[in-house]
């Protein structure tokens, strides 16, 4: 089975914008993906539910369908051999659009010979070690950014997304699930159980 996962950082961006690619893509392998999971998540922490899920569903032989090696790690290496050794310990093997020396897992028996799993372990390892680069120049340049900002009094920190909690607490007044709510709006669990704190507190 092919499961394909999604991910974007924050809750304003859309997590299922590389959907139509990934099915786009699979299609030219005259291929179907089994499952999506998708999820507002920082790839350089582990805290990711729907990725979690996509590997406790999984058996050996099905592939983890993901657009680039960001989405699926922003980790200290050490913490992404972490991640990659549980990956690979339900034999599940990684495809990466951008990197055709993966896409060999849909050919055949998806296992190719020894020097070719070499090279696309080699090649998963530097993607995830440049994401993980690209992560920390990206969180250095912020800081700088926000340090400049506060020194020359303009820095505001983060804009709330208003309309949208407003209408997140409407749905849980109703009696919307977790669940519900977090795929109505595309937003996370914590998003949602702050806006139930607030409704409490009100």
């Amino acid at each position: 089975m092919i499961r394909a996962y999604m991910r974007a950082s924050t809750e304003e961006q859309d997590a299922t914008r590389s959907k139509g690619e990934l099915i786009h893509f699979m299609s030219q392998h005259n291929k179907r993906i089994a499952a999506f999971y998708s999820e507002n998540k920082s790839g350089a922490g582990l805290d990711r539910p729907e990725l979690d899920k996509l590997i406790d569903d999984s058996v050996s032989g099905d592939v983890l369908l993901i657009e680039k090696v960001d989405r699926l790690s922003r980790l200290p290496f050490d913490v992404w051999k972490t991640l990659k050794a549980r990956i690979q310990a339900k034999g599940i093997q990684i495809v990466v659009l951008d990197q055709p020396m993966t896409h060999g897992a849909l050919v055949g028996d998806g296992k190719g010979n020894a020097i070719t799993q070499a090279l696309t372990e080699f090649m998963l390892d530097l993607g995830a070690a440049m994401a993980r680069d690209d992560y920390e120049t990206r969180q250095k340049r912020q800081a700088q950014g926000i340090a400049k900002a506060k020194i020359d009094g303009k820095y505001k920190g983060k804009k709330e997304n208003t309309e949208r909690n407003q209408h997140i607490m409407s749905a849980l007044q109703e009696g919307k699930s977790y669940k519900q709510v977090m795929s109505m709006f595309s937003c996370s669990r914590d998003t949602v159980a702050r806006m139930s704190k607030r409704i409490k507190e009100k």
